[in-house]
């Protein structure tokens, strides 16, 4: 399999499928290495890729991307990479009535944030009670 480095955008998707992808991250990189494998999974990995980045062809020697991580506007965990991110935002830019800010917010932030907005107005109708 070959990557294409310009058009991954470090998702593991592929680390889902293959045992001889791996991921390592710390607070600031993700980084993904790309060990041969059984080119039998190599369909499996085009598929799964939703940037496109991976390709038939032989890669003899492992090698490594690495991808600054976006941080969550809330409570600063990183959690995506910034690729991940312009990905996503140039897929959902044209949906109607989806906030943008809500790609600068981790998973368990965005949850918070939905519980808060669908709880507030049970809590106002309460109160009028």
């Amino acid at each position: 399999m070959k990557i294409d480095e310009r058009r991954c955008i470090g998702c593991r998707a592929c680390s889902a499928i293959s045992s001889s992808i791996s991921i390592s991250e710390d607070s600031d990189v993700r980084s993904i290495t790309f060990h041969p494998h059984d080119e039998s999974m190599t369909e499996r990995l085009i598929e799964a890729c939703p940037a496109g980045a991976i390709s038939p062809g032989l890669k003899a020697e492992s090698f490594t991307l690495t991808f600054r991580m976006r941080r969550c506007s809330t409570c600063g965990e990183p959690f995506a990479t910034e690729r991940e991110i312009e990905h996503v935002a140039a897929h959902i830019s044209q949906m109607q009535g989806f906030q943008m800010s809500w790609l600068d917010l981790c998973p368990e932030c965005r949850r918070d944030g939905q519980r808060r907005s669908h709880a507030l107005p049970c809590i106002r109708t309460r109160g009028r009670r």
